[in-house]
């Protein structure tokens, strides 16, 4: 199965490398995001061709520029026969939001306060006025980074309906350049099989994440909130709803994509933390301070124990590397190629992984042998017969 992307190169999307799990992870939860970034780093583009590759007819999508759409643009004039019955219909056109199956809300921060207003309802409850968008799956906002020229902060209820926020590069690889300069300017494109088949995958491995993992996730998420509160932020309980989704998610993709390593668990600690963070659109300063105290705090119980963690990891491994070989579909996982090169590392105080995890504070403390025999290898049924000294 292809990688998320691997689709999206599929799909003339280059250059998104790096911020690619997080719009999967959006996709696999139906949740809206924000993108913000410099003009022409393919903003709009990727909404139009998610779209497609996800089955949206023509009919189905719609990009509304907020800065200059009109409520009535979007929901339509009221209908004067449904009004005559006592009851409030719209009348449907080509641009109203009624059959919409995906939409792009560009330059959402240029809108003004009372359409940002309308916008909010739309964008968090699926509604209008109180009635249901009943088609609406995905929705995409977009907007230029604060400091440019019109652009104004999001109003903080606003921010804290989108499920990530997510910063496009400016910086492109030469590779992924050459892509972008070289794409033909019509694409032939269609639904991508591929693209569903990994998010259904996704969503049934997110279903069935492990209880020690889940409780894991947990406490990061609850401690984070806490710290972040205590210095002065708010951080409501939608956000840390919204954040420990995103980290069940993120975890669940690195199992269906065989890449459960101990970089990508402090990785996507890091990253969940950092892609709900609303004050990035909210205001001049995103107290990025603040940001990464809390996620040091937040992980600081981990930290103690990395060293004894990691030794405890590969002496297991070490014992049992004859007697298990994690498989997928009758091929050896990357995951299990893997668990054989670091199973031959010596971790130490001053190896890179260590370092690095000292450095970021992270989840180490899952990647021990019950996340191994669990996740990675599927034994629900796996029961500890070792212990970790604290």
């Amino acid at each position: 199965m292809k990688k998320f992307n691997e689709i999206l190169k599929k799909y003339g999307v280059h250059g998104y490398g790096k911020i690619s799990k997080a719009i999967l992870a959006a996709l696999v939860a139906e949740e809206p995001i924000l993108l913000t970034g410099e003009h022409g780093t393919g903003k709009t583009m990727l909404a139009e061709r998610l779209a497609v590759a996800l089955g949206a007819r023509e009919d189905e999508f719609i990009a509304y520029d907020a800065s200059k759409a009109l409520f009535e643009d979007v929901v339509g004039f009221p209908n004067p026969e449904s009004l005559k019955q006592g009851k409030l219909d719209y009348i449907d056109t080509p641009i109203t939001i009624w059959n919409k199956k995906f939409i792009l809300v560009d330059e959402i921060s240029r809108a003004n306060a009372s359409m940002q207003n309308k916008w909010l309802e739309i964008i968090r409850s699926r509604r209008i006025m109180g009635r249901k968008i009943d088609n609406l799956k995905y929705i995409i906002a977009a907007m230029n980074p604060l400091g440019y020229f019109g652009v104004n902060p999001l109003d903080e209820a606003l921010a804290d309906r989108f499920y990530l926020i997510i910063n496009i590069p400016s910086d492109f690889e030469r590779s992924d350049l050459s892509e972008i300069i070289n794409q033909p300017n019509e694409m032939e494109l269609g639904k991508s099989e591929e693209l569903i088949e990994l998010i259904s995958k996704v969503k049934t491995k997110a279903s069935s994440i492990d209880k020690q993992t889940k409780m894991k996730i947990d406490n990061f998420v609850m401690d984070f909130s806490q710290k972040v509160k205590e210095l002065g932020l708010s951080f409501s309980p939608r956000r840390a709803a919204m954040l420990k989704k995103t980290l069940t998610i993120f975890f669940a993709i690195d199992i269906v994509e065989n890449n459960i390593t101990e970089k990508t668990i402090a990785q996507n600690f890091r990253d969940c933390a950092a892609y709900g963070w609303n004050y990035y659109v909210i205001g001049e300063e995103p107290y990025l301070d603040i940001l990464k105290e809390s996620f040091l705090y937040a992980t600081r119980k981990v930290n103690s124990k990395a060293n004894a963690t990691f030794n405890t990891f590969e002496e297991y491994k070490k014992k049992n590397a004859n007697e298990h070989v994690f498989e997928q579909s009758g091929n050896k996982s990357a995951g299990s190629a893997a668990s054989a090169k670091t199973s031959s590392a010596t971790y130490d105080d001053e190896s890179d992984i260590v370092t690095m995890f000292k450095i970021l504070g992270a989840g180490v403390e899952l990647f021990t042998v019950g996340f191994y025999e669990m996740v990675i290898k599927g034994d629900s049924n796996w029961k500890s017969k070792l212990k970790i000294n604290n």
